[in-house]
This record gives C-alpha cells, structure tokens and sequence, in this order.
C-alpha cells in the first residue's frame, strides 16, 4: 500500500473535522496565497512551531501538492488570481480525503460582509492579514 493510499484511508477513516472535533492533532497545513512573502512568512513559523507545511502560490498547484500530502486544515488567501479561495475550497472537498476538510480564510478583508461570506461558504474561520501570532496558536490548538 502506497504512503499516499494509506494517508488517504486514514483520512477517511476520521470523523468530521469540524469544530466538534477540534481535538484532532493538527500536522499538516497547506497555505495557498498568491503573495509568495506572506506564504513563505506564514510557512516558516508553523515550520519553526514542529507543524509540516506545504506552501501553494495558487490553486491548481495546491491541487497538485495533494499528491504529495493531505493536509488537516488548509489556510486559503481568498483574493488569488484565476482559482480564488472559495473555488479552491470547493475544489478541496471534492478531493479523496478531504471532504471534511477544515478551511480558513486568510485575506486583507474583514469586515462583517466578509465574515459572513466564508462562513457561509463553509469556511471554519476568518483571519485578516496580517495574521497575529496569537490567532495562529488559538486556531491550531
């Protein structure tokens, strides 16, 4: 059995990741934002926090990177060229193994509308750049 196969099996064989759940360990995130700093920055301190981290610049290459991966929770730029973050999001659940997939928006809007845009749209939080060190460590424990 492949690496691949059995992360898939495994992860199929969770209960829904959602905010019931939260008590799931979290090891693998993805970040996708098309701006190449904030993604590498916000890379490095989860690399640096002992989390395994695959960094996407847009969503077909996130896409691609679940070959390598599948995360449990994903961190989604909202404002990205060609695949925006709620069509990334869409396209993630679609994806073997991650049908319960936590999202979280991180974008440089938040106001009310937006909220309640990616919490309509199913995403399990909204964080507006740049992302406090403190609403990471409160997202991921």
């Amino acid at each position: 059995m492949s690496l691949l196969h059995a992360k898939k099996e495994q992860r199929a064989a969770r209960p829904h990741a959602g905010p019931a759940h939260r008590h799931l360990p979290i090891h693998n995130i993805l970040i996708v934002d098309d701006s190449v700093d904030a993604a590498d920055s916000l890379g490095q301190i989860l690399t640096a926090w002992g989390y395994h981290v695959t960094v996407a610049h847009d969503g077909p290459a996130a896409l691609a990177a679940l070959q390598d991966a599948l995360p449990d929770i994903a961190l989604l730029d909202l404002d990205m060229p060609a695949m925006d973050g709620y069509e990334l999001a869409a396209h993630l659940r679609f994806q073997p193994g991650c049908e319960h997939l936590p999202v979280v928006a991180i974008t440089g809007s938040g106001t009310p509308d937006d909220v309640r845009r990616s919490r309509d749209r199913g995403f399990a939080a909204h964080l507006v750049k740049p992302v406090s060190v403190a609403s990471l460590r409160t997202l991921l424990a």
